[in-house]
């Protein structure tokens, strides 16, 4: 592919990147700003992505969302996720077992992925939302982020450590420190880092090789996460991220 070629289709999953759950719609004047792009190259890449189905106009406003294309490719990567498959009904034991939310979370290489939910909810419809995290704030994120190369850490490092609440750590030392610990414990511990009165605790999940692809955790209420009940909430999600690293491996075997 030409260099030329190259760097269009990465601006272009730039601004697609813009995008999240807290700002759904932007305006491609804000986009262009975001991104420090020129006015021709930010219209260019809006008639592009437009074709392609990636972004629509949200109703007759100068604004513009993510596209249901998106929604379409993510369920092609969910069908031939092995990690998706193999740990939902672990994901499900643990919420039974712990009485709170279970996450099942992949890694980008930016950030955290969660790619499933349960909950302790009678009646709940299941419902699969793909949501993308910083990894440097969540359990989940830490607990994949802590046995990553260097090179990745500090490409996230690089990437900006964003404060969301007074416990987000934003410092690289003390970040890595963390994960030094993560490293040592075996699961890393989310104190209302990314939203205030939500405490998590997630383990890595590992692959037949080895390597960690993935983290599971559980997440609830900070009052029924207190410092003495989180031992034991470990050892049920460090236990549930072994099973599934197991079932991986015994997939492949």
């Amino acid at each position: 592919m030409p260099a030329s070629s190259m760097k269009s289709l990465h601006k272009a999953i730039a601004v697609l990147d813009c995008f999240s759950r807290t700002e759904p719609s932007l305006t491609l004047g804000s986009i262009a700003a975001r991104l420090a792009l020129p006015k021709p190259t930010a219209h260019r890449l809006r008639a592009a992505l437009r074709e392609a189905g990636l972004i629509v106009q949200d109703g007759s406003r100068d604004r513009y969302r993510l596209g249901l294309k998106l929604v379409a490719l993510g369920g092609v990567v969910l069908s031939d996720l092995a990690l998706f498959h193999v740990a939902r009904p672990y994901a499900e034991r643990l919420a039974n077992q712990s009485g709170e939310a279970a996450h099942l979370c992949a890694f980008d290489g930016f950030n955290v992925m969660s790619i499933d939910r349960r909950e302790m909810q009678p009646g709940r419809n299941e419902q699969v939302i793909i949501e993308r995290e910083p990894p440097h704030c969540t359990s989940t994120g830490k607990a994949i982020l802590a046995f990553q190369p260097e090179q990745v850490v500090a490409r996230v490092v690089a990437a900006g450590l964003p404060r969301f609440t007074a416990g987000t750590i934003t410092d690289p030392q003390a970040l890595r420190a963390e994960l030094a610990e993560v490293r040592d414990r075996g699961y890393a511990l989310d104190l209302e880092e990314r939203q205030v009165g939500i405490r998590c605790v997630g383990a890595p999940i590992r692959d037949p090789a080895g390597a960690v692809v993935g983290s599971i955790s559980a997440t609830g209420p900070a009052d029924r996460f207190p410092d003495g009940r989180l031992p034991a909430i470990a050892e049920l999600v460090t236990g549930t991220a072994r099973a599934i690293s197991d079932a991986l491996a015994a997939r492949t075997g």
